[in-house]
């Protein structure tokens, strides 16, 4: 009996060994087109005195805080943090020398926009000739020359119209639209601008027939999805994409494992902040500087993560995990 016991305990512990070995499926965010690597925390900019302009700041900050990665800062509680150092937006905006002023390292940055432009011109309309089957004003007769009837979709008998190919003329309408957005992120540690760039939405209802128009959409309606549209593509090109790998996380030690229970959850800034607690009471632990690696890796910092990587395996050159945690992250980098 005690055999099969032991026997059982010894299986269960080689089996958790294994799936620690092979690796367990975690979340990654992984770096969009622009890499805003160290920037979570946001203060969205006002914007200008103008609906417009207004309704893409409403729409981004919206987005923004249904995704998972970046963090809004209250914007008031910013405000009046400038109001008080007699500091203004434009101040920000035009990079005048603040770096020295530690509060606004509070958050990582800060996110203005610009409406550039905004046109919804007069609509296009024209005539086009087209094929169409038309009735020519009689109606199907049969070899007597009567009227032949036909039951309608009432029940009631009704003469049946006699139709033909014509050319005919189509009017039609097309309704276009364009905006253009710029925008700027001033990443406050580095104290400059890492992402400048101007947006554009275009907009076209296509032809709308007179004969078969239906509700044209209003200016307003463009207007929202021209925003819309210009926010998605902001966060296209700045917002991590979440994707799962297979890696190992290493164990063995409380300190260790309480991050790594926080990493499996994919809660990595909370797993990087044990991690860093257990590096200040075993420093020349490499288990720790490869999970800490793997935490950068997660958050799409692939420069500090080579850094870690490398000190776990100068630590532990002949563990073959760290050596390839290093290979790995440096063909990331040529991906980039």
């Amino acid at each position: 009996m005690w055999r099969k016991f032991f026997g059982g305990i010894v299986l269960l512990f080689f089996v958790v060994c294994v799936s620690c070995s092979s690796g367990i499926k975690l979340q990654f965010h992984q770096p969009a087109g622009k890499n805003l690597i160290g920037i979570r925390n946001l203060v969205i900019a006002p914007c200008e005195d103008s609906d417009d302009a207004n309704l893409v700041c409403s729409y981004l900050t919206s987005r923004l805080e249904q995704q998972d990665y970046f963090l809004l800062f209250d914007r008031n509680k910013f405000s009046l943090f400038l109001e008080q150092n007699h500091l203004t937006y434009e101040n920000i905006k035009q990079l005048d020398s603040l770096s020295q002023i530690s509060e606004l390292r509070t958050v990582d940055g800060i996110l203005f926009s610009e409406m550039k432009s905004l046109e919804i011109p007069v609509d296009e309309m024209g005539v086009e000739p087209v094929k169409k089957t038309v009735w020519t004003g009689e109606y199907e007769r049969d070899q007597n020359g009567q009227i032949i009837e036909e039951i309608g979709p009432t029940g009631e008998a009704t003469k049946k119209k006699k139709y033909s190919l014509q050319t005919v003329d189509q009017h039609y309408r097309i309704r276009n639209a364009k905006m253009v957005v710029s925008f700027q992120l001033i990443d406050f540690k580095k104290w400059n601008a890492i992402f400048n760039q101007e947006l554009t939405a275009n907009y076209s209802s296509g032809k709308i027939i007179k004969e078969d128009e239906g509700p044209i959409p209003t200016d307003d309606e463009i207007k929202r999805t021209l925003a819309q549209n210009i926010v998605e593509g902001l966060l296209n090109k700045v917002e991590p994409r979440v994707i799962k790998v297979k890696r190992p996380i290493e164990k063995g030690v409380a300190v260790i494992d309480s991050g790594a229970v926080q990493a499996q959850a994919g809660r990595w800034n909370q797993a990087q902040q044990l991690w860093n607690k257990a590096e200040k009471a075993m420093p020349a632990d490499a288990r720790i500087y490869y999970n800490l690696g793997l935490a950068a890796e997660a958050l799409g910092d692939y420069s500090t993560a080579e850094i870690y990587y490398k000190k776990a395996e100068l630590l532990n050159p002949k563990k073959k995990l760290y050596r390839q945690a290093v290979n790995n992250i440096r063909k990331m980098w040529q991906k980039k």
